[in-house]
């Protein structure tokens, strides 16, 4: 077997994000925990196959068998969760189309590409609904905070990161940058001052960032603590 080890700092925040703030929404119970592992494990089992069909033409299947030991794991774990309610499995039907369209772009070795980029900021986004489900059984507000909260957390991610490493010439995604995430900031702020302490930290690295040259490993280092910020506060809301 083969493992791709993820070297993309900013990822654990995708990972690990969505769920807490999920649990915070609305509650924890003990099958939030397997999920969470669970969802740990499918999301290094995708990221073999993706890599895999990245370099289909080397036929490197070790990654393949590593992405079905990791599955197996995972569809073990899920069993519980699904006990307690098994509506959550439309979730992960939801889910299917888009991790078509990762390895869309994964096969054309465009993974940077605009749309794979928000296919799998909703992928993650929804797992953090999901936690969020197991505990409410229903579609509230709770849950649909999870989701709304992770994709704007990330599509402003995303802005960023062209800004200073893919795009860093290009005015269109400076300006996307710049004003994504001040209007992000102003709506947040709107709706509650504390949700708007949370997003400041998102439109300040925008424009900070900015022209500076950062590395990608110091900018995801960065991310994670962003990560925590906006977690820790949106927590603080809730709680409230």
């Amino acid at each position: 077997m083969k493992f791709k080890k993820q070297n993309q700092h900013g990822a654990w925040a995708m990972v690990f994000m969505p769920p807490i703030i999920g649990i915070l929404a609305n509650g924890f119970n003990i099958s939030q925990v397997l999920f969470i592992i669970g969802w740990l494990l499918i999301f290094f089992s995708a990221d073999q196959v993706l890599f895999f069909i990245k370099t289909l033409r080397r036929k490197q299947y070790g990654y393949i068998k590593s992405a079905i030991l990791f599955a197996s794991i995972a569809a073990i774990l899920f069993i519980y969760p699904l006990i307690v309610d098994y509506r959550i499995i439309y979730f992960f039907l939801l889910m299917i189309p888009f991790g078509f369209i990762n390895a869309y772009f994964s096969k054309k070795k465009d993974e940077r590409n605009i749309l794979n980029d928000v296919s799998a900021i909703i992928i993650f986004s929804m797992a953090g609904a999901t936690v969020s489900f197991l505990n409410a059984h229903e579609i509230n507000f709770g849950v649909l905070f999870a989701f709304v909260v992770s994709f704007l957390y990330f599509m402003g991610v995303t802005f960023v990161v062209k800004t200073v490493i893919r795009e860093k010439n290009n005015p269109v995604y400076k300006n996307l940058s710049f004003g994504y995430n001040t209007l992000v900031f102003v709506g947040m702020l709107f709706m509650h001052w504390l949700l708007g302490v949370a997003f400041i930290f998102g439109m300040i690295r925008a424009i900070y960032v900015y022209g500076r040259g950062w590395t990608p490993k110091k900018l995801g280092i960065m991310e994670i603590f962003h990560a925590i910020w906006v977690t820790v506060w949106c927590g603080i809301y809730l709680i409230i």
